[in-house]
């Protein structure tokens, strides 16, 4: 079931596990990041969804702010005992999470079968 209420981003809901697509390729405006982070918190404290993974496949560029909400929302979750998985991100995005250290606060998976996988294994 997809939520068509967000404007940027793809929600399967799933038991478990929720399923986030982003819609965007580029996040950078100041305004689409604000969105996405509104949009995502609204899923993790009023809809009280704690397990997400994220499809990344579409996105070739994240901004530090893009970033930034991504650990402040990684926070939130943990607080709810949840947890954050990342699958099938570009080679551009998989390395600026590599060159900042966030591969090792963050779980990434080649695919999102592996990304249900690790909700299983954890």
């Amino acid at each position: 079931m997809a939520n068509s209420d967000f404007q940027r981003i793809d929600v399967q809901y799933g038991d478990p596990v929720t399923r986030i697509r982003l819609k965007d390729n580029k996040i950078l405006d100041q305004l689409l990041v604000k969105q996405i982070a509104e949009e995502l918190r609204t899923l993790v404290q009023d809809e009280q969804r704690s397990r997400l993974l994220f499809d990344l496949s579409n996105v070739t560029f994240l901004s530090s702010a893009a970033l930034n909400n991504l650990v402040i929302l990684n926070r939130h979750v943990a607080k709810q005992s949840g947890r954050i998985v990342l699958a099938e991100l570009q080679p551009p995005v998989r390395e600026v999470f590599s060159y900042t250290g966030l591969n090792r606060l963050f779980t990434i998976v080649d695919s999102m079968d592996d990304g249900y996988a690790a909700f299983v294994e954890a």
